[in-house]
């Protein structure tokens, strides 16, 4: 079972990092405001924290939660000059936080992209997409979903 002792510090900033640009990935497809992007990043952490209470989650994810409950782990994302750009950088930041979790522990990759892509999901749900000022308005919006279905493809995963 893989956990933080297995990777360098720069490999450990990756796939923390993971699952908050999955949760950035579904906000940048949908924009819901700044409230709603706030309420999508906390769904993601919180989801992280609370996935990791239960007994049968990976060593990584409990010891990602407790790095960011200790905020060891500091997502610095840079400065995306398009939606695009940041679409891209989500991807290739998942890309590597999963070959690096494959590469130290093969049979722990199925579960750790189930892992993301839950995290994407609860971002999704957070924010309601359309509405005025918190009334009415869609739990997640036809984009969302779409970028869901796209995240999952590029997992690889069958949802």
């Amino acid at each position: 079972m893989a956990s933080r002792t297995d990777f360098t510090p720069e490999e450990w900033q990756t796939i923390g990092l993971a699952p908050v640009v999955t949760a950035m990935y579904i906000s940048m497809a949908d924009p819901g405001g700044p409230i709603g992007l706030m309420k999508e990043m906390f769904a993601a952490v919180s989801g992280i924290i609370e996935g990791a209470r239960d007994a049968a989650s990976l060593q990584i994810v409990k010891d990602l939660a407790a790095d960011l409950q200790a905020r060891n782990i500091k997502p610095d994302l840079p400065k995306f000059s398009s939606k695009e750009e940041a679409r891209t950088f989500a991807m290739n930041t998942l890309n590597q936080a999963v070959a690096l979790v494959e590469g130290r522990s093969p049979e722990e990759g199925q579960a750790f992209k189930q892992f993301l892509y839950d995290t994407a999901r609860r971002a999704a749900e957070a924010g309601k997409e359309g509405g005025f000022l918190g009334f009415g308005g869609t739990a997640v919006s036809d984009i969302e979903r779409q970028a869901l279905a796209d995240l999952a493809s590029a997992l690889g995963l069958t949802v």
